[in-house]
């Protein structure tokens, strides 16, 4: 949940030259810079921060660092920040909260051709759909784009998935994204009657935003097969929340290892010096059945298996599952037949 959004601010930065000549890609910074980025990071932390106890371990350690000299071995800004980072994370336990060695742009900026839409570059996350062997349908979901972008690519890609008679969404290299698109592609798998998936608690405006799967979706929605979600330790974020609120719904089995343990969102990056940004979590996920998240613990699997034979054992999951539930006795004999194959390999 981290769209780039830059807010200037006039915090001055102050920059030793290296030898005579300042490196262009990794500057030195002195005792004065890092002592006014360290202040303005405190402020922000202090003005919003999604958790007010870990944030204040955060403060007080971050100034102690500061006055005791401690980030004068980090030179020069990248180490900085990442220096910054670990502590941080350290203090809070949280995945998300970042500094960035994130320079603007110098002198003013010739008007140039908008370059093309990344998220439309790649499908908005939409990397992949096929057919398996018994007509189980795969999904591979890298993220989950800017629902007002994505929305028309979610629509076409998830009606497909109705023609199959189960379904395994990929989401092991899902980093996350846009929770308004969780709620809108979680929609395909329910009926119309609108469900409470997740919730979006804000601190900074001490305000939460209930999401809902749609009464209304383009297409044939997939309410009635069986769906497996595959997990890992790269699956974090707003992909957590998908699978999260899914497995507490009992409408999806997850399978793999346990994921990243990120549940906090913030509003975008925030101009901490001509040289850095930060990203500052001010809200955080919380389930309407649980009233709780995976913040630091991840979501477990409810089928645990290395992250790597998780599309194997999904995929047999759901044959036999379909051979317990098929009718027709050449249709069965098919899948224990295709079952078999899968499990041997072939």
């Amino acid at each position: 949940m981290h769209p780039r959004a830059f807010q200037l601010l006039a915090t001055v930065l102050l920059i030793a030259p290296v030898a005579g000549q300042q490196s262009q890609t990794d500057p030195r910074i002195d005792e004065a810079a890092r002592a006014s980025v360290v202040e303005r990071l405190a402020s922000m932390i202090e003005g919003g921060y999604v958790l007010p106890e870990p944030g204040q371990i955060a403060i007080r350690n971050l100034r102690t660092a500061q006055a005791l000299g401690e980030y004068k071995g980090a030179g020069t800004a990248k180490r900085f920040a990442e220096s910054l980072t670990s502590d941080l994370r350290a203090a809070t336990g949280d995945k998300h909260i970042a500094v960035f060695f994130d320079p603007e742009p110098a002198g003013p900026q010739k008007p140039s051709t908008p370059p093309p839409n990344a998220r439309e570059r790649f499908n908005f996350g939409f990397y992949k759909i096929e057919s398996l062997r018994g007509n189980v349908g795969y999904l591979d979901l890298r993220s989950f784009a800017d629902f007002n972008e994505g929305r028309e690519t979610a629509s076409a890609y998830l009606a497909a998935l109705a023609n199959f008679d189960a379904i395994i969404i990929d989401l092991r290299q899902n980093g996350g994204g846009n929770t308004p698109m969780v709620a809108y592609i979680a929609s395909y798998f329910f009926s119309a009657k609108p469900v409470h998936l997740t919730d979006m608690y804000w601190r900074d405006e001490d305000r939460t935003v209930e999401l809902w799967t749609s009464g209304n979706v383009p297409g044939r929605r997939s309410v009635s097969q069986d769906l497996y979600l595959l997990v890992g330790p790269s699956t974090f974020s707003a992909a957590e929340d998908f699978c999260y609120s899914l497995q507490q719904l009992k409408r999806a089995t997850l399978v793999g290892e346990r994921t990243g343990g990120g549940a906090h969102m913030g509003r975008g990056l925030q101009r901490l010096s001509p040289l850095f940004t930060a990203f500052i979590p001010v809200g955080q996920s919380l389930n309407p059945v649980t009233k709780t998240n995976w913040e630091n613990v991840g979501v477990e699997p409810d089928v645990k298996v290395p992250a790597g034979r998780a599309l194997i054992e999904a995929h047999l999951a759901a044959l036999r599952r379909l051979i317990e539930r098929e009718s027709n006795p050449a249709w069965q004999n098919d899948l224990r037949r295709l079952a078999a194959d899968v499990a041997a390999g072939r």
